[in-house]
């Protein structure tokens, strides 16, 4: 069986996570990595915390700390995020490790062929006394004129440019108009991969429709990539280049590997072919892992990925995007003291398309979904069914006498669970809670209908073919939605006296006595 690598993207070690990192990456890749281990599949979640740049740089010296002790504390905060909103990584790494500056240094090595030097103009703020990397240079972008943007990027149509580009540029720090000034750089020839990108794109139908027709407008205008940035600047020196160092964007998807290396202590076939790749990453990041990161994958001799799962923005209920630098958001901190983080789960999962559409998010409808859906439908039904058989038959009875209706629900049964499956296999989420919600829907009826209470008093063996059918869509509905729920459901696994496997095993049991499972919000 194929090897499931998982990786989500590297979180800047710059700033406390908010809500929208958790519903555009780092769920989604935890929700598919849990899948995958229930299928029985060899899987790896692998992170790291993306350490390098100008940012954290200044952000560092403004502190008064060193930047390694800087970023050391930022991996600490968001990890203790992660874990308290139930993200479990076989891995998380950073990139400011022995691992990714040897692995940096490995791919320029083997890239040597696609690099070229270049004289550039660059950036420098005579008051600042400094070179002006991307992120310290705002103005108007080139492609479409929004205001206010960085020097490497546009956050309105998603261009990538370089910062003599940017229009009525000016310093980020003091709001002076910079100079320019030359220097020799490094460039990678990304163009020499348009045809290949233009193949992969083409043929891999694993990549996500929607991102492929967006990206490959971008392939006419494709130009090589600067990856040098002069000091001082916290980084990977760039071999043979004195106060030189490689753009952190050029090291940081490095970071997908060294910390898989770092968590086996030798990469074996993981990034040669001997494992699915998926990289989960937000719409933010596009041009990154759709263009640059094949382009350096392909050129050093490493297995691409089979699919990149990308997900838009998580906006205010106003409609306003959630963003750090500008203050609007909700973080993943504040939202698990404020609602379970099972809450948090199934609603983000419930309302994310497989798509780059934005999503709005709201307290009041994680309320109505949570109370109508996850506790009436999934946490009743369970409540009901197992203490009705605790009580009654002392667990999970033998079936007997069958009625047309319970032969018709319980032909339902694998036919779901197949259904949720081809879901969770195509990432798409959404759709597998859909399918648990509707699922649930029917056992409940099914359990209405029947009314194993009266069946109990007038044809017992009936009851018991109902109370056995209902225990095991239980489980089963259950094993479905552990990926999204997982605490919640081990619950139910230890009441059932039964371990979670993808399969319809639940057979004849003593089970323990349940509790109810959640509290409907009442905020």
């Amino acid at each position: 069986m194929m090897k499931e690598l998982v990786t989500a993207a590297l979180p800047y070690a710059n700033g406390t996570l908010h809500l929208g990192h958790l519903m555009s990456t780092y769920l989604p890749a935890d929700v598919y990595a849990r899948y995958c281990r229930l299928r029985g599949r060899e899987t790896a979640f692998i992170c790291a915390t993306d350490e390098h740049g100008t940012a954290i740089e200044i952000n560092a010296e403004k502190a008064g700390k060193p930047p390694q002790e800087f970023v050391a504390e930022f991996h600490e905060q968001q990890l203790k995020d992660f874990k308290s909103a139930l993200i479990e990584f076989d891995e998380f790494h950073h990139t400011d490790s022995p691992e990714n500056h040897e692995l940096t240094r490995e791919f320029h090595e083997k890239l040597g062929e696609y690099f070229y030097e270049k004289e550039i103009t660059q950036t420098y703020c005579p008051k600042c006394e400094r070179i002006l990397p991307d992120r310290y240079v705002k103005g108007k972008c080139p492609n479409c004129g929004a205001e206010d943007q960085y020097g490497d990027g546009c956050e309105k149509c998603g261009k990538t440019y370089s910062t003599s580009d940017l229009l009525e540029p000016r310093c980020a720090v003091c709001g002076t108009t910079p100079e320019h000034r030359s220097s020799k750089h490094l460039f990678f020839c990304l163009t020499s991969f348009k045809d290949f990108l233009s193949k992969w794109f083409q043929e891999n139908k694993e990549l996500q429709r929607d991102v492929i027709n967006y990206v490959k407008n971008w392939l006419p205008e494709l130009q090589d990539w600067d990856v040098t940035r002069d000091g001082p600047y916290f980084g990977v020196p760039i071999p043979g280049r004195p106060n030189q160092y490689f753009y952190v964007w050029f090291d940081a998807p490095i970071g997908y590997v060294s910390s898989t290396k770092h968590h086996f202590k030798e990469l074996g076939d993981w990034w040669s072919g001997g494992a699915r790749i998926s990289h989960f990453i937000g719409k933010d990041i596009i041009y990154h892992h759709y263009l640059f990161w094949p382009a350096m994958l392909k050129g050093a001799g490493f297995a691409l990925p089979a699919r990149i799962p990308t997900r838009g923005h998580l906006n205010m209920a106003s409609g306003e995007k959630m963003s750090k630098s500008r203050g609007t958001l909700v973080t993943i901190c504040e939202a698990v003291q404020k609602t379970d983080p099972e809450y948090l789960r199934y609603y983000l999962t419930a309302i994310t398309p497989n798509s780059t559409a934005d999503i709005n998010f709201s307290w009041d409808e994680l309320k109505t979904k949570t109370n109508n859906e996850l506790i009436d439908a999934y946490g009743n039904l369970v409540y009901r069914v197992l203490s009705f058989a605790y009580s009654k038959t002392n667990g999970v009875p033998e079936k007997s006498v069958e009625k047309n209706e319970d032969k018709e629900f319980e032909a339902k049964i694998p036919r779901f669970l197949q259904e949720a499956a081809n879901h969770y296999d195509a990432v798409e989420l959404k759709r597998s809670l859909e399918s648990c919600m509707a699922f649930a829907g029917e056992c409940n009826k099914y359990f209405n209908d029947r009314a194993p209470w009266k069946l109990l008093k007038e044809n017992p063996d009936e009851a018991k073919t109902v109370l056995h059918n209902a225990c095991r869509a239980v489980y089963v509905l259950s094993v479905a939605l552990h990926p999204v729920l997982p605490a919640s459901t081990k619950k139910v696994f230890a009441w059932l006296n039964e371990e979670p496997k993808w399969e319809d095993c639940l057979t004849v049991r003593q089970i323990n006595k349940p509790e109810v499972l959640y509290q409907k919000i009442e905020y």
